[in-house]
């Protein structure tokens, strides 16, 4: 079984940077190439 590997896309406080846009892409390439792809998008801000 092949070690899971993680991809953090981070982009401060500025929203509309394309930070979802960029994640599909780099997705859908992984996947084309034949890897399992999971993405996965959370809030790392307190509030």
């Amino acid at each position: 079984m092949a070690k899971t590997k993680y991809i953090f896309v981070t982009g401060g406080v500025c929203s509309g940077l394309g930070k979802g846009t960029a994640m599909a892409s780099i997705g859908a390439i992984l996947k084309a190439a034949g890897y399992t792809v999971r993405v996965m998008k959370m809030d790392p801000y307190l509030n």
